[in-house]
């Protein structure tokens, strides 16, 4: 189909320029712009309000920079270069494509701001060479596939019914805004996340995973202020090591996967509470879920208050659970499939280790409790030298 440049469209281009000069010949009525190729052409602080754009193309480096776009959509239309959308409300992308290492944001303050079925497709692997499509404010991605691209959402990112191969996600920081920066919350449901999905050394309000298939998810130095949920996900590895969590749900999961020795990690000491209930991680005797600090304790850690007020372990399976040097103020585990359990070299103010089903060794050596409750056990099978636990 033969498509022109915007500049020959006459009394709609000049109205795409001077939003006054719109209001003077079209008022609020809807405009169609359809079949255009917006190149070589500045559009910078005007109004874009009530305008469908239909099988268009957008190339061009700053060029396209409305101040705001306002019940704006478009439709079938392609992207490519370095463009700016301004303050979003009611945006519609249906069904477009970004090629190349493509930036486009709409800017702080964007609100209902929705790409459908639309399509990401960056140049390489290489994340230095990747595009970054997104928003400033809110935004939604909803059915849309992705590879080798970011998505940004400084305030709020929701991934919807969406397909990922390598994808990593971009928010706000105090290097980008200063002090007042934002903590993004971000939603992701019924999505297959290929690859590597990578939310690494984020700061976040608050993350929710649901119904999702996952390959490689980095959560590791990420600061959250609020609470992390994780439920029905599938398939590989997780790293939920943050430096900072609120509290970390995790629900009806089966995670498989591997790096290293490890399918699943997370750093206990940097939540304030975790709930891991109904969970499978597989019996591979050469894999292990680990929760610990991953090496020695500080001497003087134990003087401090944990930081983890409470940890509960339930109705799960694991080979190899390893919650070794360990801070917790309560670390219960209750009614789990276990083959091996490790709570050594440990400081836990309440120990409770109740009708588990443990196949080989409990190592207790070296671990300090306040408090503890541990279920009978095999002769043999409990390794305590250097702890000051009593079995019963």
């Amino acid at each position: 189909m033969n498509k022109k440049n915007i500049n020959q469209f006459g009394e709609i281009f000049e109205s795409l320029k001077d939003d006054g000069l719109r209001e003077k010949k079209f008022g609020q009525s809807l405009i169609i712009v359809e079949n255009a190729i917006f190149s070589g052409e500045p559009f910078k602080g005007v109004i874009w309000s009530n305008i469908i754009f239909k099988n268009c193309d957008f190339f061009g480096m700053y060029e396209i920079a409305p101040k705001n776009s306002i019940n704006v959509k478009y439709e079938d239309c392609r992207f490519s270069g370095i463009l700016s959308f301004g303050v979003t409300k009611s945006v519609r992308f249906i069904r477009c494509s970004w090629s190349g290492a493509s930036v486009m944001f709409a800017e702080r303050g964007s609100t209902d701001t929705v790409f459908e079925a639309c399509r990401f497709v960056g140049p390489s692997p290489d994340k230095n060479q990747q595009g970054t499509i997104g928003s400033e404010g809110e935004i939604k991605y909803l059915r849309c596939y992705a590879k080798w691209f970011k998505w940004a959402g400084d305030a709020k990112l929701d991934i919807e019914d969406c397909e990922c191969e390598n994808v990593s996600i971009h928010t706000d920081s105090e290097a980008n805004s200063g002090v007042n920066f934002l903590n993004a919350q971000i939603s992701v449901k019924n999505s297959i996340l290929r690859g590597s999905f990578q939310i690494r050394s984020a700061n976040l309000q608050s993350l929710s995973i649901s119904d999702t298939n996952i390959n490689n998810f980095d959560l590791s130095g990420s600061s959250i202020k609020g609470d992390v949920y994780l439920e029905r996900v599938q398939g590989g590895y997780v790293n939920a090591s943050a430096k900072s969590l609120g509290k970390l749900a995790m629900s009806q999961c089966q995670i498989f996967g591997r790096r290293r020795k490890f399918s699943f990690e997370l750093g206990l000491a940097a939540a304030d509470e975790v709930l891991i209930d109904q969970c499978n991680f597989g019996s591979d005797l050469n894999l292990s879920v680990g929760l610990g600090a991953g090496g020695p304790l500080e001497n003087d850690e134990w003087q401090n208050i944990a930081k983890n007020r409470s940890t509960v372990i339930r109705n799960s399976t694991f080979p190899i659970l390893d919650a070794s040097w360990l801070e917790s103020r309560h670390l219960r585990i209750e009614n789990n499939t276990i083959e091996s359990l490790d709570i050594s070299n440990s400081r836990i103010g309440k120990l409770e280790v109740v009708d588990n089903r443990i196949s080989l060794e409990v190592n207790l050596k070296n671990t300090q409790v306040e408090k503890s409750r541990i279920q009978p056990l095999a002769k043999g099978q409990a390794k305590l030298d250097g702890a000051n636990i009593r079995l019963e």
